[in-house]
């Protein structure tokens, strides 16, 4: 039996690159590293897939920036809102000047 190759997501993407770019075939590519013309499709399929994703309005990294961007909004609302309250306390215990003026 043959050494078995160790296929790195590098060399797998070189290989596809070739293929897209038809400086290689699938039945090429397979032959010369005794693979299934299934496997280099598999992936063919998972490369395209993954650079989909890269292109969808939320990728990974603008949908962390925008949920920072939530929790920092929600922990302002949250201050807002135990100012309003302590204000609205206030303006019970104390009066508001609002009311002396009228």
């Amino acid at each position: 039996m043959g050494e078995v190759q160790r296929w790195t997501a590098k060399k797998k993407a070189d290989i596809v690159l070739q293929i897209l770019r038809q400086s290689a075939t699938i039945i090429d590519v397979a032959r010369q590293n005794d693979l299934t013309p299934s496997e280099v499709q598999r992936w063919i399929d998972t490369f395209v897939k993954g650079g989909e994703q890269s292109l969808k309005a939320k990728a990974p990294d603008v949908v962390a920036q925008y949920e920072q961007e939530v929790k920092e909004l929600r922990s302002a609302i949250g201050e807002l809102y135990v100012e309003n309250a302590v204000l609205k306390k206030a303006k019970t215990l104390w009066g508001s000047p609002e009311e002396s003026e009228s």
